[in-house]
């Protein structure tokens, strides 16, 4: 098994998906085995730049110094950003999916490569998804950003009885492909998987969070009209926190097993930082970390970032 490691990728396309989701594709000759809910940390500058643009500097004491370095004098994101998995391809090498939306410089940087443009990542990172058994039912929620993990889970789940959900606040800020048959959305169409599309708005699918969509999924026992009777449910979800917040809530109300994509900020995924802290019960509260307490920390880039709902303490 080849480690996780810094490598250097060549950018093979970088779609725009709607008003401010782009799908980059990145091309290795190899890279290390990954599965669904893994991530990988991408440098969201020009490195080599960077490297070269480095200027010395005479000073004369009373007098100010004019910054002249690139990372002095513009608004450039120095530290690695981590995204989720979209997908993978291996022939004639690899081909990784990244699905982001531009919120900062960093994801401005990722939108504006062009083929053949090289990207530093580190990576693979993170532990995965544990695929369901036979007879479970899969139920892939996303949100936002949160969408790209599911697709790359909805490509292990091929044959097997699935349906995914995906919401966002209005239709043009949904990093999809869509049909006229609003079930059929070509990114889990593919692998045989309906979908069940919400818009805050109403602008596609149904109106509403895509967490009352779900509610109403389960309430109102539709999975028979849909799959073989008998299945038991698991919920897989990653998305904004609020969102999975509620989805948790949803599945530990009615004893649904649900693993959660947690979301937290992080510097080097790695463990080094501990910037990613996130609150989970203990099995045990006498043994350490913080013996005689129920909960203790976990590091979201080296314990998850799957983790069970049941687990965490928001």
């Amino acid at each position: 098994m080849i480690p996780s490691r810094q490598v250097t990728a060549k950018v093979a396309a970088n779609v725009k998906l709607c008003r401010d989701h782009f799908r980059l594709v990145l091309s290795l000759p190899a890279f290390a085995p990954t599965k669904p809910g893994q991530f990988i940390q991408i440098a969201c500058c020009d490195l080599l730049a960077l490297d070269a643009d480095h200027h010395d500097h005479d000073w004369t004491p009373g007098t100010s110094i004019k910054p002249q370095d690139i990372e002095l004098t513009s608004p450039i994101a120095m530290i690695r950003r981590p995204f989720s998995l979209a997908g993978r391809r291996d022939k004639d090498g690899v081909e990784l999916d990244i699905i982001h939306r531009v919120v900062g410089g960093g994801t401005q940087y990722l939108a504006g490569l062009t083929p053949g443009d090289d990207v530093s990542i580190l990576g693979p990172l993170g532990n995965s998804f544990s695929l369901p058994a036979p007879d479970q039912l899969a139920i892939l929620v996303g949100g936002g950003v949160g969408i790209p993990p599911m697709i790359y889970l909805a490509s292990q789940l091929a044959g097997r009885p699935a349906v995914a959900f995906a919401g966002a606040l209005c239709r043009d800020l949904i990093p999809l492909t869509l049909s006229a048959n609003e079930y059929e959305v070509a990114e889990f169409h593919a692998h045989g998987i309906p979908a069940i599309l919400a818009t805050d708005d109403g602008s596609f699918g149904y109106r509403g969070f895509i967490t009352q969509a779900l509610e109403q999924f389960l309430d109102r026992a539709l999975a028979p009209h849909f799959f073989p009777a008998g299945l038991r449910p698991i919920i897989y979800t990653c998305g904004p926190e609020p969102m999975m917040k509620r989805v948790a809530d949803i599945a530990i109300h009615r004893n649904i097993p649900c693993q959660v994509a947690a979301e937290r900020a992080m510097a080097c995924g790695m463990g080094t930082c501990q910037s990613c802290c996130i609150r989970v019960k203990k099995p045990d509260p006498a043994k350490t970390p913080l013996p005689g307490s129920d909960w203790c920390y976990r590091l979201t880039c080296t314990d998850g970032p799957i983790f069970n709902a049941a687990d965490l303490l928001w």
